[in-house]
């Protein structure tokens, strides 16, 4: 307790109007600021959050909330601040902050996508960057968030394969565990994109499973998808404004057009000899997933096993890539998703401009039905409200004689397999039971449950 005591008149009168739960979270942003710590018995979800925004906003947070807190209350009219109030806004700053890239931040950023589980090094020469400011620039970007390194399952070493199945205007959509992603296009004829990963061998129960939903959709299609990969530009950011499409530039880079793309099977796993996985194997795994640069140590906390088996099994894991790393960017200003579909023939001419966009996934798709069909996908993040903007580019510029589309993603959901939950140890294979492991819900009940915010960008 300070002996000292501001006088009535010279306190900001914000104070005055927060609750007392706001004016916790106040006293909360400053100690963390100051490097204190607080004595509580435990802590939540929220609170960890909070500490996390704090430790990683680039600039004094507390300066700037009391300072936005104090032009709001002079409005006028503001009778109480609540601490939901207070939690707005520190999440808002904090969104705008972290989205804000330093010129080290952009460059390291783009090859840190391109080669993910990179040493620092070689990450330093890549991005032409000194030691220290790789250093600097991952740790800040790990630790707000933007930057993730998780583990991707290596779909030809496991016997699985990654399929794409697309729902036109349903009334039913597939669930179950084997389903990792949605995405939702909302409008007159709803689109549902589900990603599942699938043994390979059960390919031709999954197309039966799919032909049954035909009779209540408008159309069902499942497709081969490559792992495809994700790319980062900073074409589009500037200092002054943070992120915006240039979107004439946009147009006259469509214009420059490119070949069209010759594209070769999305590969399919080899028939061989099954993995054998211990207990310890598939909970190391599913800890990998979550998290590709989780230590030994990290892994014993999560999982309960030895020290001793977690080292050992996690670098056997690793060294025979069952597991491989990928990096994921969230950036939170670039909240709008647009996904195309682009054939052969003019896929050149567009993903020469979409290479342009901040961050963005490619890859390949083929009718698992009709295997000459193949198409490119692509998906970006942008900045919100830039999505239809970049869609009335694209139609302007594509021909229409072209087989593309383009949508906006209004909602999406995504999740992980548990290798623990769906790979038999005993039999050494895959669990499948289509009536036990798969669910046909109601469009309204998975377009409900899906998110807004959190829309999954890559869909490996």
């Amino acid at each position: 307790q300070d002996e000292t005591v501001m006088p009535e008149e010279e306190r900001p009168k914000f104070e005055s109007k927060l609750s007392p739960s706001a004016t916790a979270i106040l006293r909360f942003v400053k100690i963390f600021e100051e490097g204190g710590q607080l004595q509580v018995s435990q802590t939540d979800a929220e609170f960890e959050l909070l500490r996390k925004m704090v430790t990683s906003y680039r600039g004094s947070l507390h300066s700037l909330l009391t300072r936005r807190l104090e032009e709001v209350v002079n409005l006028g009219g503001v009778s109480i601040i609540s601490q939901r109030d207070i939690t707005s806004l520190i999440v808002n700053l904090w969104e705008e902050n972290i989205s804000r890239l330093s010129r080290t931040e952009l460059p390291f950023l783009e090859v840190a996508l391109k080669n993910p589980g990179a040493t620092l090094n070689s990450l330093a020469t890549g991005a032409k960057l000194s030691y220290a400011q790789t250093r600097r620039a991952q740790k800040r970007l790990s630790d707000s968030g933007v930057l993730r390194t998780v583990g991707m399952l290596n779909t030809h070493k496991l016997g699985l394969e990654r399929v794409l199945i697309i729902f036109e205007s349903p009334s039913l959509v597939l669930s179950g565990p084997y389903v990792q992603k949605n995405l939702m296009v909302d409008g007159y004829s709803p689109l549902v994109l589900v990603v599942a990963t699938i043994p390979h061998q059960k390919r031709a129960e999954l197309l039966d499973t799919i032909r049954s939903f035909r009779g209540s959709t408008g159309g069902a299609s499942v497709w081969a998808l490559s792992d495809g990969r994700p790319f980062f530009s900073g074409r589009y950011f500037n200092a002054q404004n943070g992120w915006n499409l240039d979107l004439l530039h946009l147009r006259l880079m469509l214009r420059k057009g490119g070949d069209p793309l010759l594209l070769a099977d999305v590969a399919t796993p080899s028939p061989q000899t099954p993995n054998r996985f211990t207990y310890a194997d598939v909970k190391i795994i599913d800890a990998l997933v979550d998290g590709f640069n989780s230590t030994g140590n990290d892994i014993v906390a999560s999982t309960g096993l030895s020290p001793s088996t977690a080292f050992r099994k996690r670098s056997q894991l690793i060294k025979n890539r069952v597991i491989l790393p990928r990096a994921r960017v969230n950036i939170p200003r670039l909240s709008d998703r647009v996904v195309c579909f682009l054939s052969p023939e003019c896929s050149g001419d567009i993903i020469t401009a979409w290479n342009h966009l901040p961050i963005t996934y490619q890859s390949r798709i083929q009718n698992i039905e009709d295997p000459s069909e193949k198409k490119v996908l692509l998906v970006s993040a942008l900045p919100a409200g830039s999505g239809r903007n970049l869609i009335d580019v694209l139609n302007d510029e594509t021909s229409k004689i072209h087989d593309y589309s383009a949508h906006v993603v209004a909602a999406g959901t995504g999740q992980s397999t548990k290798v623990a939950s769906m790979y038999d140890r005993r039999g050494a294979r895959w669990k499948w039971d289509v009536s036990k492991y798969f669910d046909a819900l109601t469009y309204s009940v998975v377009r409900r449950e899906a998110s807004p915010t959190d829309i999954p960008l890559d869909l490996a």
